[in-house]
């Protein structure tokens, strides 16, 4: 259910048999306040009434007053329940000092009893509550025993019943609970939805499906596990019946466990002699001398070109596949044995197939079995295609031109393969310079701390779109923890056993990006001493996470884009072109709309990075999350730093969950350190104020950021806004002109028109 969904509230349908106006609208309106379910109130104040009112319609629940104009006492209930249905569940109102007659109403039948004056709306809605549970369960009791309980004990197959709806079991027989390890106690009661009985939530709403489609199921063939976790296979059959107005599943399970496998094994070894005989292109036949017949095995139709269902096998027919300047030497071995009582011969010869005319050679041997007069009643044998066989003997007397040209072609596929392994190991060295750079930026987070809603919502979000290759945008605000979502997507998906690799688009500068990111040929540019490989290309086969890609620079964003829409690329100073199976997660703390907006974000990368936005909401947002954080640092550099840190003061634990948190868990984490640091004694204590050194830093930042525009505008005014070239402002300011322009664009640089 999304969040801001309501569950739809049970509706209960109510008799209240109250004689005083005050006391049944008093009743109505608690029981319209109730959260749970949906009251329908039939408000009758006489005996009779009553009576006509349950011989008109049915209901769930009877709230029924002993003291009444047209009758007093158990003589009430008395008539009330000699007319109601058996479903209906009848609850008794009693002054304070009748509770003796309500207690002798439960013995005559009734579900429970109320005393007026000190009963509430939600006793009320709980005494219906369970008196109805408890009437259905007396009608199921009754179903059980009275119609199914025979069937259940005698069939031997497995037999259950079941709730539509929800699943619920109702009753399941000696033959079920021997076959699952479970026990009536166990089960009953219980939705088999729920318990670990069904492989998957997937098989189970599947049946469920099909059954409401068809109504019955036959020869349904589905594994299930039992109570020890074994797979068992069962063939199923169920149907829809219906029981007092519910839908119910009455389903029958056989166990076909050995049978299953016994074929499996039995096809699995026939699977295995016809591929042997395959690989060796050897087939096996038998002929049966008295009725002329011959059998062959699978591969012998495959050398002869032939499907079984096109071949009526004699051994006329075979003759006919022989080459015709083959056959009468076949036909003259094959008689030759038989008249000269050799048990065995071999031939060597051509056959035709019928299906392409290509001419096959094959090698045929026979063994003859006689019987006690030594007559042959049975010819076995074999035959194997030794085309390919033939074919290489000739070859092997070709010139030793010929044998020089095949030293060469293999010499040439020798020098493939080992330039494929120099690039098998230039990408391994690769990924170990990554792995020793990572490893001293690795994460602080061995894992992903909270149970907030929101929490809970974006790893539903990961979940969902990790086994697909779908591109994944991350958003947030610094420090709300992106990148190890990013890690959790990666660790969920079919990329797993490849590692993750990382660009932090915001850490290097931006004559360098291009570079870490498609890689390089040596002599590319000033310094590019040895060729490089790209994260693209060490990142191929796995997850590239674009982090904070709302500052890669604008002249890149093309290239990039091109990437993600045709998986190639070129390295810097290469004309080669680079094809790549690379899955894109990118994170970001911008506003990448307005970015595009403001001209600073291109608008087509916006729309491919944006396919599956997944938002992490500030700490701010996840107050549930900051206790469990707080414990979970605490513990941590307790443990770091040698320290005996026990228990934090509650006030400590408010003033952090109130604290609005602009810095996220990154913040929360320093001030935990730090607090940990100057602590004292066993219990955690903040010795600095909250947001103190955020604020100053802020003010740094801001001073910073103003000094550098200042000096970029200064030159500009002096080069007379000329960006690139000997005299530029970049070449002065020491920077590429492309890192420039991006700060002009950060700093909403433009430049002023002059007047003609």
């Amino acid at each position: 259910m999304g969040k801001g969904e309501k569950m739809a509230k049970s509706k209960i349908k109510v008799l209240l048999v109250e004689d005083s106006p005050s006391d049944a609208k008093l009743i109505k309106h608690e029981l319209g306040e109730d959260q749970v379910y949906s009251f329908e109130v039939i408000w009758v104040s006489r005996v009779d009434k009553a009576i006509a009112e349950l011989e008109k319609q049915q209901f769930d629940v009877a709230l029924l007053d002993l003291s009444l104009p047209d009758s007093e006492g158990l003589a009430t209930f008395t008539q009330i329940h000699a007319t109601c249905p058996q479903e209906l569940s009848i609850i008794i109102f009693t002054g304070t000092g009748d509770e003796q007659i309500g207690i002798k109403a439960i013995g005559l039948g009734a579900q429970d009893y109320l005393v007026k004056g000190i009963t509430d709306g939600k006793y009320i809605t709980r005494a219906i509550r369970y008196a109805i549970e408890r009437k259905k369960a007396e009608m199921a009791l009754i179903l059980s025993e009275e119609k199914f309980a025979t069937a259940f004990e005698t069939n031997p197959a497995a037999i259950t019943l079941t709730r539509l709806e929800d699943g619920l079991f109702l009753d399941v027989n000696d033959a079920w609970v021997s076959l699952n390890g479970y026990s009536r106690d166990e089960v009953i009661g219980q939705s088999g939805r729920k318990l670990p009985i069904w492989p998957t939530a997937e098989a189970a709403n599947l049946f469920v499906q099909e059954l409401r489609e068809k109504g019955a199921l036959r020869g349904w063939e589905q594994k299930f596990l039992n109570k020890s976790g074994e797979v068992f296979v069962t063939q199923l059959s169920a149907q829809l019946i219906t029981i007092r107005g519910e839908s119910v599943i009455l389903s029958t399970m056989v166990d076909i466990t050995a049978r299953k496998q016994a074929e499996a094994e039995l096809s699995e070894s026939e699977h295995r002699l016809s591929r042997t005989q395959e690989i060796a292109h050897l087939g096996s036949w038998e002929l049966d001398l008295q009725s002329k017949r011959l059998f062959w095995s699978d591969e012998v139709y495959r050398i002869y070109g032939l499907q079984p269902q096109e071949f009526g096998v004699t051994y006329e027919a075979f003759m006919e596949i022989v080459h015709p300047a083959d056959r009468a030497a076949v036909d003259a071995a094959y008689l030759s044995s038989v008249r000269e009582s050799r048990d065995l011969y071999e031939s060597e010869h051509r056959v035709v197939r019928k299906s392409t005319g290509e001419i096959r050679t094959v090698h045929e041997k026979c063994e003859h079995i006689r019987d006690a007069s030594g007559q042959i009643i049975r010819s076995v044998g074999m035959v194997q295609d030794i085309t390919e066989r033939k074919k290489m003997e000739e070859a092997l007397e070709k010139s030793r031109d010929e044998l020089e040209l095949r030293v060469e072609e293999r010499t040439i596929e020798l020098k493939k393969a080992l330039s494929e392994i120099e690039a098998m190991k230039d990408r391994l060295e690769a990924e170990n310079i990554y792995f020793r750079q990572e490893n001293k930026m690795k994460h602080q987070f061995e894992n992903i701390i909270g149970q907030s809603d929101g929490l809970t919502y974006v790893l539903y979000r990961a979940q969902q779109v990790a086994s697909m290759n779908t591109t994944v945008l991350i958003l947030g605000e610094t420090g709300t923890g992106k990148e190890l979502i990013a890690a959790a997507i990666h660790n969920m998906s079919t990329r797993k056993e490849r590692p993750l690799i990382t660009v932090n688009c915001a850490a290097l500068p931006g004559n360098l990006i291009e570079s870490e990111l498609f890689g390089r040929e040596k002599g590319a540019f000033t310094g590019a001493d040895v060729r490089r490989m790209g994260r693209f290309e060490v990142a191929n086969g796995s997850t590239l996470c674009l982090d904070e890609i709302g500052e890669l620079p604008l002249e890149l964003q093309g290239k990039l884009l091109r990437v993600l829409q045709h998986n190639e690329f070129e390295r810097l100073g290469s004309s080669q072109t680079i094809k790549v199976d690379v899955r894109i997660v990118a994170t970001t703390n911008r506003n990448l709309e307005e970015e595009v907006r403001n001209g600073r974000f291109r608008q087509d990368l916006y729309y491919r990075l944006n396919v599956f936005p997944i938002t992490v909401p500030p700490l701010r947002q996840r107050k549930d999350d900051i206790m469990p954080l707080v414990h979970a640092f605490t513990e941590r550099y307790s443990r770091k730093m040698g320290k005996q840190i026990t228990s934090i003061q509650k006030e400590t634990m408010k003033m952090l969950q109130d604290y609005p948190w602009p810095g996220n868990i990154r913040e929360l984490e320093s001030v935990i350190e730090r607090a940990v640091i100057l602590c004292p004694g066993p219990v955690l204590e903040l010795v600095d104020k909250l947001g103190t050194s955020s604020c100053e830093f802020s003010s740094t930042v801001k001073t910073l950021d103003e000094t550098e525009r200042n000096q970029i505008l200064k030159i500009l005014s002096e080069t007379k806004w000329r960006i690139e070239g000997k005299d530029g402002a970049a070449t002065i300011l020491g920077v590429n002109p492309s890192t420039l322009r991006a700060k002009m664009h950060k700093f909403e640089i433009v430049r002023p028109q002059t007047k003609e």
